[in-house]
């Protein structure tokens, strides 16, 4: 038996690469209607309090307006202003600011409610959950 000396080309050649193929990418959540949908209804949401906070503004504004013209005094306008603003603010408490809904912010929501929901963009199948419930 002889022994052969490798070549330059082969000491230097890269290992075989592994037959394995990577996971196919979990399926997008926004392509899922149910999802969308509440992803848009949330953005929609998100609209709406901008809307509520210029009109509780300009309100305001012109109570205050009002105050001035009367000659001033006690500050009656803190009391409709501190009332609606106490409304206001638990509308605003569960939203954040932003501008009208692009196809990337619903799709954004989509995701982030398929996270939440713990399935990546699906249902959670109930009767395959393992916890306490399991041990009784």
């Amino acid at each position: 038996m002889t022994q052969q000396n490798p070549t330059d080309d082969e000491r230097h050649a890269l290992p075989p690469i592994p037959s394995w193929q990577a996971p196919a990418p979990a399926p997008d959540p926004a392509a899922d209607p149910e999802l969308r949908a509440l992803a848009l209804k949330h953005l929609e949401e998100v609209k709406a309090f901008r809307i509520h906070l210029s009109v509780y503004v300009a309100v305001i504004g012109f109570l205050v307006v009002i105050w001035l013209l009367s000659g001033g005094g006690y500050f009656w306008p803190v009391w409709p202003a501190a009332a609606w603003g106490l409304g206001l603010g638990l509308h605003g408490a569960s939203l954040r600011w932003e501008r009208d809904p692009t196809e990337e912010q619903i799709a954004e929501q989509a995701r982030r409610i398929a996270e939440r929901r713990g399935t990546g963009g699906g249902s959670v199948d109930l009767g395959r959950l393992e916890g306490p419930q399991d041990t009784v």
